[in-house]
């Protein structure tokens, strides 16, 4: 059977660079416009990022956009990439020593107690949370467990949850978090802001596939999610609109993972990320379009000083 490839056709760099002049695009410097291809790809660039910057009616670039108004977003991107990646990771490790604290506190800290499936709500879900079992047995009894997970077993024949924690990934967290009974939960959502039970939830959920899209190096600035977080106070405060009685921005976008932020992050670190973003974005000063994409409302500064209670 013949390849599909064939319609692709390989393109040394000087033939990419002739096909994206042919294209409209501006190339002032082709000396460094090849270097970058050869840093970054054509497919990591062009491919990931081309999108804000063509008219869809002729397939061609926008009249005078050049090669560094591309190169710069992508370069925007894999900023956001680690501003975002920071700061969920101080949550994860949060939401972590908050379910295995409480967790360890209602029923014990051995594998015996949370690897107990009555000390879990799954309802109709049963074999998700064996299928979470299988993954904390593969932790621990795999072939190449962690040092700290070595250590425990080989000291003690046991891992306690705080442990095992450390090894766990955020959707397996996620996943955890879900089917703890109704106590457990509150004890959990006690620990941040002003959340309940279900907003916490799909908050981890959001969160988990943004933190995964900046880990893998994927493009961040206008990824979207099928799930959603809950409508919240925070955004009645900032006025987004609504059509059809559904927000419009904050929701399943990159600015609902700014949202999820100003509930889960302590003030302390929420404003550091607040600067930490603000500083990026000045930097770069992407268009309007762009942060249009990211989900941003014009007025999303005012996240820093709005109370989300």
């Amino acid at each position: 059977m013949a390849s599909n490839l064939r319609k692709k056709p390989f393109l040394d760099y000087q033939a990419q660079i002739k096909y994206l002049k042919q294209k409209q695009l501006v190339i002032n410097n082709e000396v460094s416009a090849t270097a970058v291809l050869e840093k970054v790809s054509y497919y990591g660039l062009i491919n990931g990022y081309k999108d804000v910057f063509k008219d869809p009616a002729t397939n061609n670039f926008y009249p005078d956009t050049t090669f560094d108004d591309i190169y710069n977003l992508y370069l925007f991107d894999a900023e956001l990439r680690d501003v975002f990646l920071k700061y969920i990771l101080i949550f994860e490790k949060h939401v972590k020593s908050s379910i295995s604290y409480h967790f360890s506190n209602t029923y014990g800290n051995g594998i015996a107690f949370y690897q107990n499936i009555n000390n879990y709500d799954y309802g109709h879900h049963l074999s998700d949370v064996q299928y979470l079992f299988r993954k904390m047995n593969g932790k621990i009894n795999g072939r190449h467990p962690s040092p700290q997970i070595a250590h425990y077993m080989n000291t003690y024949q046991d891992v306690p949850l705080w442990v095992l924690t450390t090894d766990l990934t955020i959707g397996e967290t996620a996943t955890m978090y879900r089917y703890l009974k109704g106590h457990c939960k509150t004890l959990v959502c006690n620990d941040f802001h002003h959340i309940g039970r279900n907003e916490l939830g799909k908050m981890l959920i959001i969160l988990t596939k943004y933190r995964n899209i900046c880990a893998h190096g994927n493009r961040l600035f206008n990824a979207k999610t099928q799930d959603s977080i809950p409508d919240l106070i925070a955004h009645k405060k900032l006025q987004i609109p609504k059509v059809n009685s559904r927000y419009q921005q904050g929701k399943s976008d990159l600015f609902a993972t700014v949202i999820s932020l100003k509930y889960l992050l302590d003030n302390t670190d929420f404003h550091m990320f607040y600067y930490d973003l603000k500083k990026v974005i000045k930097k770069y000063n992407p268009s309007v379009k762009t942060l249009e994409l990211m989900g941003f409302p014009s007025n999303w500064m005012s996240i820093l000083r709005i109370k989300v209670y």
